[in-house]
């Protein structure tokens, strides 16, 4: 996880094939998708998906986002 801005943090492609599917992601312009729903661009730019989460911390899937954080 990487921090885009004051509110988002962008996956990369490896984190992003660990969320659960159904799992809310904003795209670093806005947009909202759903994993396995909705399309979901997995074009990397340094590393790192354009979608993400705000608030990861407080997020339900913190614990899984923490691994991440550790792992790097």
């Amino acid at each position: 996880m990487r921090k885009w801005n004051d509110n988002l943090w962008l996956f990369t492609a490896e984190e992003f094939n660990k969320l659960p599917e159904d799992i809310e992601l904003i795209s670093i312009n806005g947009k909202k998708a759903v994993k396995g729903k909705e399309y979901i661009d997995l074009d990397t730019r340094e590393k790192h998906i354009a979608y993400g989460v705000t608030d990861p911390w407080n997020h339900k899937e913190k614990h899984l986002f923490l691994m991440f954080g550790l792992c790097q």
